[in-house]
């Protein structure tokens, strides 16, 4: 212990040389890595102020404590001061467990007395109704105008784990450094995911952020630090809500330049959720579909559960040093029974298993028992744990098939009954004599479930040469796909997001007539099918003539966004005597309907038959802006539900990956006769979309184009309907 409080206190006194932020970066060194640390309503009494002062000690800070409390001379053995004032020198950081109420007041005095950071671990702000945002609205106000760096409230603090710098409230039972840093809103899961990454799996860990109600230090600030962090390599982050889209965006982009995966678990797509979150940190949690479609275009890796976030960061931990250009999987196992259950999930979670190598296959059937049957996955039957040569001489042929670029070996490894069977500790030591004579490839272990602690004398050394030890068949495999998920990622080039701007033409706002509307599509070369307006009846007739027939009639009102909820459509008008009937009659129908609608007159539009129909719209989220939303159009709108999201600026790649993802997306590419669509001219409509959303986005309230019709490969795509309304 004494050599660990020695090398934190050099380097305590080394990262006062640090450079300054750049930018909008906050500084975080006062909050990250404090000289001192004053600990406000530390007691004798194993409180949680208390349980960060014995955190402090037990794990080697090595920087100045002070405890403060007016009620003792003394706690933990270190002196007690009364208040701020009295210690002997203004704290880097404060760290604040006392009754919600008495918070900004104390925060207030410790900023008028040069006080950088405050951890502030009390409950009762934005999450407590009224009264507890007015609270938190002060703590925000030291942070914007003061520079306070506020981590909290509502949390458990922050935890340093190569400085030891422990202003965290929480226990843990064993410590183990390393580049794998925890940011999470919820205290308890950060507890969690950190102790079962650091005890379990032997992930080491450079930091653990516990922030809570994100008052001062939002995730995104977090995040920015430990980009630029040279401990640290991968970050994994649980979330309800960002606060700052744009800078996640950017900070994002940085990390994927860096080569750090971010690994992130947002919650909140239910309404459920939603109300949870709103009574456990106060946050909002945004559009689901909208912040989905941000993370994964900034090669952010979206996980969507605790499991799969744990086998994520195990997996990335550790995969840094395997680079062969791609990852495909070679299951082993000793049971028949999993090879079969990890076809299934292979099948569900859409991640394919590649054959085996003739050469392979032959190597393999020249020493397995006659009863094998060499495929992938491979059972290596039970005969593996009878006979001690064969894993290894599998294992060595696997290594050697070029078509494998990752061996996944399935065992069993929980601790075993005091004197009971324990098959997996076997495998350790060729397994590490593999990994030690060298490979490019992969390797890593699983268990077929979670459940359950895992057998150190078998995790921990595989550890340290690189084998990840993995919980569960879905979880593996998913962990696998977002590692190759990323990494084909980091090839593709990232967007960066526009500034945003407003260009609205002047007097113009609200639903847009037809010709405004046409004119602001053309603008940005969005295809529209011949329309033209006509004032009454008889102008609607010579304006069929010069189109030609049959046509559509459309009401022309900028009040009516859904035309035929009052009866504004008439379709397949034949002539100029159905032209001329049908305008009177819609007229009529819709001035009965909506008589207080500003009616301009009517659209005549040219009948187009063919094609398939789809929905191209924009969706904006209060924070995240606006997003383009893309799927089948007409009548599939309801029926299917089948859509996609992505947000500006969108290239042409990204606009056909986008049509990819939809369920539908064999209906395109043609099927049972059906000709392909035009998925080109598809997404180049996409695209000027895009444009259109960049240039207008700030005042852009809606665009609905539907349908937009996408004919047969080469013949193009043409809107048919839309709806514009500018704020």
């Amino acid at each position: 212990m004494l050599a660990v409080e020695r090398r934190a206190t050099e380097a305590l006194l080394d990262f006062t040389s640090e450079g300054s932020p750049v930018s909008d970066r906050l500084d975080l060194t006062p909050l990250m890595k404090p000289r001192s640390i004053a600990v406000i309503g530390a007691s004798r009494r194993l409180t949680r102020a208390t349980r960060v002062v014995k955190n402090l000690q037990t794990y080697g800070y090595g920087g100045r404590i002070f405890p403060v409390n007016p009620k003792y001379d003394d706690v933990l053995g270190l002196p007690c001061y009364p208040d701020l004032a009295s210690t002997p020198e203004p704290a880097d950081c404060v760290v604040v467990a006392i009754p919600a109420e008495q918070v900004p007041g104390v925060l207030t005095a410790a900023v008028d007395g040069g006080v950088r950071a405050a951890v502030v671990l009390s409950s009762g702000f934005a999450e407590a109704g009224p009264a507890g945002r007015e609270r938190q609205a002060v703590l925000e106000r030291l942070a914007a105008e003061r520079g306070l760096l506020v981590c909290g409230p509502n949390c458990y603090g922050v935890f340093n784990l190569g400085l030891r710098v422990a202003t965290f409230s929480a226990d843990l039972a064993e410590l183990r450094a390393g580049k794998v840093a925890i940011v999470s809103q919820s205290g308890g899961f950060s507890h969690a995911i950190a102790e079962h990454l650091m005890r379990q799996r032997a992930v080491g860990l450079s930091y653990i952020v516990s922030c809570g109600n994100q008052a001062g230090v939002g995730i995104e600030d977090y995040v920015d630090f430990l980009v630029e962090d040279d401990d640290t390599a991968v970050i994994g982050v649980f979330v309800e809500g960002f606060r700052r889209p744009d800078k996640l965006r950017e900070v994002a982009a940085r990390a994927r330049a860096r080569r750090k995966p971010l690994v992130v678990l947002k919650v909140g797509r239910s309404e459920n959720a939603r109300q949870a979150m709103l009574a456990h940190t106060g946050s909002l949690a945004g559009t689901p579909e909208i912040v989905e479609a941000v993370l994964r275009q900034s090669g952010i890796v979206q996980v969507t559960g605790l499991n799969e976030m744990i086998d994520t960061l195990a997996l990335f931990s550790m995969a840094a040093d395997a680079r062969r250009p791609d990852l495909r999987v070679v299951v082993l196992s000793g049971l028949g029974g999993e090879c079969g259950n990890l076809s299934d999930v292979a099948d569900r979670v859409g991640f394919v298993l590649p054959p085996l190598a003739p050469s392979t296959v032959e190597a393999l059937r020249a020493f397995m028992p006659d009863f094998a049957t060499p495929r992938n996955p491979l059972d290596g039957t039970g005969a593996m744990y009878e006979n001690a040569t064969l894993f290894p001489r599998i294992l060595d042929t696997l290594l050697h098939d070029d078509a494998i670029d990752v061996v996944a070996f399935n065992q069993r490894a929980h601790v075993p009954a005091p004197g009971g069977w324990a098959p997996a500790r076997a495998y350790v030591e060729p397994l590490r004599a593999a990994m030690q004579r060298g490979t490019d490839r992969l390797v890593l272990c699983f268990s077929s479930f979670a459940g359950g602690d895992l057998d150190q004398d078998v995790v921990r050394p595989l550890a340290e040469v690189g084998v990840p030890y993995l919980e569960g068949s879905e979880s593996t495999l998913l962990a696998l796909r977002n590692l190759r998920t990323y990494r084909r990622g980091l090839e593709r080039p990232i967007m960066v997001p526009p500034a945003a701007r407003a260009a609205v033409a002047p007097g113009i706002r609200g639903v847009l007539s037809g010709p405004d509307a046409m004119r602001l599509l053309r603008e940005f070369g969005i295809p529209l099918l011949e329309t033209q307006p006509a004032k009454d009846a008889a102008d609607a007739v010579q304006v069929a003539d010069a189109l030609g027939y049959p046509v559509a009639l459309k009401i022309d009102s900028p009040d009516i966004a859904h035309k035929t909820d009052v009866g504004g459509v008439r379709l397949g008008c034949a002539d100029a005597r159905a032209v001329r009937e049908g305008a009177h009659a819609m007229l009529d129908e819709v001035r009965r309907r909506a008589p207080s609608a500003r009616i301009h007159g009517v659209l005549v539009q040219r009948m187009l038959t063919g094609g398939t129909e789809m929905l191209v719209g924009v969706k904006s989220d209060p924070d995240f802006g606006p997003a383009i939303v893309c799927g089948f159009g007409g009548v599939f709108v309801e029926l299917l539900r089948d859509v996609a999201v992505r947000v500006p600026p969108l290239d042409h790649a990204e606009a056909l990956a986008m049509l990819d993802e939809l369920r539908g997306a064999a209906l395109l590419r043609g099927v049972r006769g059906r000709p392909p669509a035009d998925l080109e001219a598809l997404a180049d409509t996409l695209v000027r979309v895009a444009r259109l959303t960049e240039t207008h986005g700030a005042s852009l309230r809606a665009l609905d184009i539907n349908p937009l019709v996408v004919l047969a490969e080469g013949r193009g795509a043409v809107a048919v309907d839309w709806l514009v309304e500018l704020a």
